[in-house]
């Protein structure tokens, strides 16, 4: 059987992230936390700039969970998407409907990573968490089962990834070509 959370490399490396706070194999709330995903205990899933949060129902009751991220500002977005105009694969990648593998290669130039990496301590990596439950560790069971649900959702909607880190979701297509065409002519010479 397949994992239904984390099916792509984005979606995988979204959810992993927890890792990045202190939750590592093997640990109960991953077991916890993958049972009320896949009971549907998650409801009112959102997926905005800078956080993921829902509701989580368990037999202690329903608690509000939230993943926060850091946005990256407009003109660090700009940056990106012209490094990411600038790199053949990413732009076949992205209007394929799929993130490259390489995306956080390319946007490294521009000080951006679209997901955390673990043992990387820059402030737009970090991740914090809050929920209403007993459990006082930053990933609790609820944290995970939101982390799944909204990494299953990020394995359908690649744009999510861009949207939780504040970048642009609309006419990426368009975006590229923009950007593209902004740095040549910046390239160009003045007479």
């Amino acid at each position: 059987m397949s994992d239904p959370y984390g099916k792509t490399w984005w979606g995988r490396k979204w959810w992993r992230a927890l890792e990045t706070i202190g939750l590592n194999y093997p640990d109960q709330r991953i077991v916890k936390g993958r049972a009320l995903a896949g009971q549907g205990a998650v409801a009112d899933l959102s997926i905005e700039p800078g956080v993921v949060s829902g509701r989580v129902a368990d037999t202690a009751g329903v608690f509000e969970a939230a993943i926060r991220i850091p946005v990256y500002d407009t003109s660090t977005w700009t940056e990106g998407m012209t490094a990411l105009s600038l790199s053949p694969s990413s732009v076949a990648g992205l209007l394929a409907g799929r993130l490259p593998k390489r995306i956080d290669d390319v946007l490294a130039g521009a000080g951006m990573r679209l997901l955390p990496k673990k043992y990387v301590t820059e402030p737009h990596n970090r991740i914090t968490t809050s929920c209403g439950c007993a459990d006082n560790r930053e990933v609790c069971a609820h944290i995970m089962a939101v982390s799944l649900v909204s990494a299953a959702k990020m394995d359908q909607d690649p744009w999510l990834v861009l949207l939780l880190r504040g970048g642009p979701t609309g006419d990426l297509a368009g975006r590229l070509r923009a950007a593209r065409l902004a740095s040549m002519s910046a390239a160009e010479p003045v007479d």
